[in-house]
This record gives structure tokens, sequence and C-alpha cells, in this order.
């Protein structure tokens, strides 16, 4: 079917630019106008650009706009209005460009004939992979509503995990940086002042050690940023190669006090996303296959993978897990159990629910461990600069 992109002011006066699929031009007008939109331009895309989706489509979505999105959407269908008279309300209700946007594309393209989660997988910035797929087991499955409600609960235990784990580390962040600064203007300003006072005196090694070090960065200070600039570089391009994170996952979750938090919120984002997926219909390969492109750790993700040969081959889940030392033998038992009753959705919800707990417990231990420890270290830092000055001070009124 063609694809259109169009130009139109919205019923609340914004100007819209966005791609509609429609059969012909005046029926792409038509569904425009039949939105309350008053067209200005539509042009029809050949070619290499026929594939383009609008430009003003794509980000800018927040959590909590796909979280409300989800739960008016499940609202709406189960009270049996139909998924186009629902893209227009919701439409109607969008917060951002972003989400108006898609929608406007996807009502025509349901309209059209396309399955909503061939139409909703147009735009994988807004609607992730995982959500399509969820999607399409609840059109399959006819729990269409189910699986929305399922979506937004999902997305929103998600987001309050995430938060969890950037909380944790706001406050030793803040602290580290602040000490620098600190320590920086300290070495970089307050010392060259007192540095021509006390030249030629018999000074504290530590003063002298303080005042040699204020020289150095002063005569070196080009180099010096050209040197973190280039290993700032260097660092970010190993960062982008596969083998250098396929490297730091495997280890970084046998790192004292962070890594069991790194590990443990592994799991319970794989056993909640297992969970979800489980609920809405989809088969276990799908699940599996599905959950490995949500995990972040590519050690988790190469073991999931592995977990999904060794099942296609004949293997049970359970047994596929055994042996690794990823997955805690808390999720082995539970998934065997799973497999026993099946019941591998709840088994996989338990995991998770578990899990968070201990999740939510290190994250407490290793706050309480790192802000002491960093508070030391770094306060140790500034009162040796400070000490350093004082001792200065009384070398050069003897």
């Amino acid at each position: 079917m063609p694809n259109f992109r169009y130009t139109a002011i919205d019923v609340e006066g914004n100007k819209v630019k966005s791609t509609i699929n429609a059969p012909d031009e005046g029926a792409a007008g038509r569904l425009l106008s039949g939105d309350g939109f008053i067209i200005q331009e539509i042009v029809e895309l050949k070619g290499a650009d026929a594939g383009k989706k609008g430009f003003s489509i794509g980000g800018g979505v927040g959590t909590k706009e796909l979280i409300l999105f989800f739960r008016m959407f499940s609202a709406l269908i189960n009270s049996n209005v139909t998924i186009s008279d629902s893209m227009t309300i919701l439409q109607m209700q969008a917060e951002s460009k972003a989400m108006k946007n898609a929608l406007i594309s996807i009502k025509s393209d349901i309209e059209s004939g396309m399955p909503l989660s061939d139409a909703f997988s147009r735009y994988p910035k807004i609607f992730t992979p995982l959500v399509t797929n969820m999607i399409k087991a609840g059109e399959l499955g006819g729990i269409l509503d189910v699986v929305l409600d399922r979506i937004s609960d999902f997305i929103e235990s998600s987001a309050a995990l995430r938060g969890k784990m950037f909380l944790s580390m706001i406050y030793p962040t803040v602290v580290f940086i602040v000490t620098l600064i600190v320590v920086g203007f300290l070495v970089g300003f307050v010392i060259p002042r007192f540095a021509p006072l006390l030249k030629g005196r018999a000074l504290p090694s530590n003063t002298q050690f303080l005042l040699d070090v204020s020289e150095v960065l002063q005569a070196n200070i080009v180099g010096i940023l050209v040197g973190v600039a280039i290993l700032t570089l260097v660092i970010i391009i190993l960062m982008t190669t596969q083998a250098t994170r396929i490297y730091i996952d495997k280890w970084k979750i046998y790192v004292p006090v962070l890594g069991p938090v790194m590990r443990y919120g592994a799991i319970v984002q794989f056993a909640k996303t297992f969970a979800s997926l489980l609920e809405s219909g989809i088969t276990l390969i799908d699940a599996l296959k599905a959950v490995g492109d949500t995990v972040p750790n590519l050690e988790a993700k190469r073991l999931i993978a592995g977990m999904n040969g060794k099942v296609l081959a004949g293997e049970t889940l359970s047994s596929a897990l055994r042996g690794q030392k990823f997955f805690t033998p808390m999720v082995v038992a539970m998934i065997k159990i799973g497999e026993e009753t099946g019941l591998m959705d709840q088994s996989m919800n338990t995991v998770g629910e578990l899990h968070e707990k201990v999740l939510i417990n290190k994250i407490a231990k290793m706050t309480a461990m790192i802000e002491p420890a960093l508070i030391i270290c770094l306060g140790g830092l500034v009162g040796y600069v400070a000490w350093g000055l004082v001792a200065g001070m009384l070398a050069m009124t003897s």
C-alpha cells in the first residue's frame, strides 16, 4: 500500500509532519480529515523514501506516557471500543508529538487491514519488540485487553527497578565529584598562591609534595588534558566493541559489593520478562528468544541463547541451566517446579519477586558499605591537602 508524507494542523492547532498508509492520495486525505486534521500538504513517497517513517516519529516518549497509554488502551478494549476508535481517542490524549503522530499512522495501518502488532512494530523506538510480541500473542489468544494491562505492569515494574539501582549510585557519585572539585581547587588554585611565599624554606614533606604536584599540573595542564581526552576516547571505543563488553559483563558480576547487585538485577529482569511473555501465551522457545534480546548483560544473553539451543535440542529448561554460575540455584529449582506443575509463568513470577527482595537488600547493603568508605577515603584526601596547607603556613610563621 502506498505511503504518503503529509503536513497538517491537528485539533489542538499544532503543526504535524508524519506519514500515513492509504490506497491513494484521496483516501489518505479522508482519513486525516476524519481525525480532525487540516491538511496542508500530502506527497506520495516513492523508491527508497517509501520505507522511511515520518521524521517526527521516533523517540521522545517517556515511560510514564507509555504506562498510561497501555492502561487506557486496555480499558478501552475491555469496554468493547474498537481498536480504530481507541487509536483516535488515545491520539487525542497523547502528550508527546512522537506518540501522537505514531498513533495516527497506526490507525491508518489498522484500517488498511494490518494487524495491530505489525502496525506497532513499525515504531520500534516507541514499542519494543518485546511489547509487539506480547500484543501479537494477545491478538492470537483473544486476550488483548489482559495483555495490554500486563504490558503496563511490566513497564512500570521495570522502570521502578531501574530507578532503585540508579538512585543507589547518586549519593556516592555526587560525593566523589564534589571531592574532586574541592581537591582540584585547592591544588590548582589555592596552593599556587602560597608557593611564592614558601620558596626557599624548609617545608614538611606533605607540603613539599603538594607544591610539586601543583607545579607539575600547571606546567603540563595541556598535555594532561589531551592525555585524559585520548584515554577517554580509547575507553569509549573499547566499550563499543563486542569482545570488550562480553569480557566486562562476564566478570563485573564477581566484583565485591557491586557485582551481586548487577547479577540480581539481571536475574529479576529475566524472570519478570519471561513470566510476562509466558502469561501472554507466547511459547517457551519464543519467550526465551525474546527475553534474551531484553537482558543488557551480554554474559546472561549468551547463557539464555545457549539455554534456547539446548531446549530446541530436546532438553528441559532446568537441565539446560545446570552447570552455570550466573543464575542462582533457586532459579533452577523454581523452573523445575514450573515444568513439573505446568505453571512456569507463576514460578517465574515467584522467582522475580523473591530475587527482587534480595536485590533491594543488596542495594541497601551496598549503599551502607560504599558511603562510609567513600567518605573516609575522599575525606582523608581533602584532609591531607588541608593538612599540607596548614603545615606550610606554620613553617612560614616559624
